[in-house]
């Protein structure tokens, strides 16, 4: 099935309103007194929310595009492998743990994968009632990125400190999650500490996200860069993925610096991977990043 950008449009509403629900749903669970959680056997927790988000969206889905299949984080046989057509990656509940937390910063994640590629995705944010959403046909054409290429590259030379080079009011943004920062992310931090970028010494500030928020920030300019060390699952990020690539944004993986790919055989783990808000962030400061991963395998 070749998936068309007028077939997303036609789908985009209700997708909007099968995530509402969901978020709906899981919003009922989340201000009652208490709610029940168990541990999976992969040590993950999951809770009536994650369930009952996931019956809603698999129902909708099935009535949206009967021919697509779905795969989602609680019915997932890890014995099997992922379908290698188009198919709907689900992640009904991403950020269980800030959700039993009462933090806010839990999102619904619906992605449409096709040969490997998140093509679209929409992610939905419970506790604020946010909702971002956007397709591969919808990324910034050879021209914009062209200029946007240049106006980076301008910024970063002839403006002090731009982009996160020299002591500046400009610093490069780091996201990271607040909840599963390890001391990995605090060596790389350490590690940009003392690098430069053409003779400047780096300039950073950490922005802390929950759950597929870290790559929806980056998508609005609120975030720069992505490193991701800790495991995590194809469906945890595809959805947020599929946003950041419609604006221009691009996900590589830290071992061969190529973009992260989905559908893998006999594994739903992703490797080690780096996000970028654009394309000058990404060929400027990726080979940096990837020195810093080949130390730590």
């Amino acid at each position: 099935m070749n998936i068309s950008h007028n077939f997303l449009k036609t789908i985009l509403n209700p997708l909007q309103e099968t995530v509402s629900e969901a978020s709906e749903a899981i919003m009922n669970i989340y201000n009652k007194e208490s709610f029940e959680t168990e541990i999976k056997s992969d040590g993950s927790p999951v809770t009536e929310a994650d369930n009952k988000a996931n019956e809603i969206i698999i129902r909708a889905l099935h009535n949206i595009t009967p021919d697509i299949p779905a795969v989602t984080e609680e019915t997932f046989n890890h014995d099997e492998d992922l379908p290698q057509g188009a198919y709907w990656l689900v992640d009904p509940l991403d950020g269980t743990k800030e959700f039993i937390n009462k933090s806010k910063e839990f999102t619904v994640n619906i992605a449409l994968i096709e040969n490997s590629i998140p093509i679209f995705g929409i992610v939905s944010a419970p506790a604020t009632g946010e909702i971002w959403s956007g397709s591969f046909f919808e990324r910034p054409s050879k021209f914009f990125r062209s200029v946007n290429y240049f106006n980076q590259f301008w910024k970063y030379k002839h403006v002090p400190g731009g982009l996160g080079g020299g002591n500046t009011p400009d610093p490069i943004r780091i996201v990271m999650s607040k909840s599963h920062q390890n001391e990995i992310d605090k060596e790389f931090l350490h590690f940009l500490e003392g690098s430069f970028i053409d003779g400047f010494p780096i300039s950073y500030k950490v922005v802390e996200k929950g759950s597929s928020l870290k790559l929806c920030a980056m998508a609005d300019n609120e975030a720069d860069i992505y490193p991701r060390f800790g495991p995590t699952s194809e469906w945890d990020i595809a959805a947020g993925h599929a946003y950041l690539i419609s604006k221009g944004g691009r996900v590589c993986q830290m071992s061969s610096g190529k973009h992260l790919v989905y559908s893998k055989v006999n594994n739903i783990l992703n490797p080690a991977f780096v996000g970028f808000r654009n394309t000058y962030l990404k060929d400027t400061y990726l080979p940096l990043i990837r020195d810093f991963y080949k130390k730590l395998v």
